[in-house]
């Protein structure tokens, strides 16, 4: 049954009636496609919606793809409150011999399997080259996060033919940087507000991502330190995504000073004047391989080291 819906569920258009003022900014292009990979936390759901709600231009979104990783009313019920964006709801079929003693691989098994879906099923996107902007149950964004996607987007295009992707959450290195309109080339793999487009779906597609046994954003790591794929992303100094998931399989709640400054961000992104030629390079800032936060790092046939 899921699978019949996945081939044939309908796409779910908002009212005009109930469309905030911001959502449409008249005379903008059409912006990227979004998607959500959801996990059965109703609470940090319901909040990024509200958050998504308040982004200028999300009108122009052409479809918000949310995937589930399981039928349950309550994450139903939420997403059909959606009265901003047209969106699609799929149903990823479970790893239920993965989920009790491996929820990485779980994890990556649904962002891989969504991929897929978007880039070669999901009828808005089967066709489309471009970037899509991926997001997950617990990240909410700032008011202007649609625009600074698409800031750097061009920027990507224009300054950094070896970016594999473009990221909201802070890529300077210095968490602390208050300049807003400062942008970074980084050789991190940032795992939270990303997009990218075909070229990297295809890099991964031709790689030995699904052989390589951690979570999707290591696995990422690991492309990028192979060759497999591009190595750099662009990124803002200060981010326009937070994550408020405090316990889940990939972060707990255990008193960890940095981990809750990683969970903050500044509070940017609420003037409703954007400027894009405000925005640029700065070329100084050093560049380091630095894999997804928390975690050890990958040194090829050494595996992995405490860092």
């Amino acid at each position: 049954l899921q699978e019949r819906w996945n081939r044939l569920g309908p796409i779910f258009k908002p009212q005009p009636s109930v469309i905030s003022p911001w959502s449409f900014i008249l005379g903008a292009k059409e912006e990227v496609p979004l998607a959500i990979y959801v996990h059965k936390r109703p609470h940090y759901f319901k909040e990024v919606l509200d958050h998504l709600r308040k982004v200028r231009g999300i009108g122009n979104v052409p479809v918000l793809v949310i995937s589930m990783d399981s039928v349950e009313k309550e994450m139903l019920d939420i997403a059909r409150t959606i009265d901003f964006v047209p969106y699609r709801i799929v149903f990823h079929p479970p790893r239920l011999d993965l989920l009790p003693m491996q929820p990485l691989l779980a994890i990556k098994a649904h962002w891989m399997w969504l991929q897929d879906m978007l880039w070669t099923r999901i009828p808005e996107t089967k066709e489309y080259d471009g970037h899509i902007a991926l997001l997950e149950e617990d990240h909410v964004v700032t008011p202007d996060y649609l625009e600074v996607i698409s800031l750097l987007i061009d920027l990507k295009a224009r300054s950094c033919p070896r970016c594999w992707a473009v990221c909201v959450k802070y890529g300077c290195r210095d968490m602390s940087d208050t300049e807003a309109y400062k942008v970074c080339r980084t050789h991190s793999v940032m795992n939270t507000g990303i997009a990218f487009n075909r070229s990297l779906y295809a890099a991964i597609k031709s790689s030995d991502f699904a052989s390589f046994a951690d979570g999707w954003d290591w696995t990422l790591f690991h492309l990028a330190q192979t060759g497999q794929m591009a190595d750099m992303m662009l990124a803002p100094a200060v981010s326009r995504i937070r994550n408020i998931g405090v316990k889940g399989a990939t972060v707990k709640d255990d008193g960890d000073d940095f981990l809750h400054q990683q969970l903050d961000y500044k509070d940017v992104g609420k003037n409703a004047s954007f400027r894009r030629s405000h925005f640029w390079i700065d070329h100084t800032v050093p560049m380091h391989y630095v894999p997804p936060a928390w975690e050890p790092l990958y040194l090829g046939s050494l595996g992995f080291i405490a860092t």
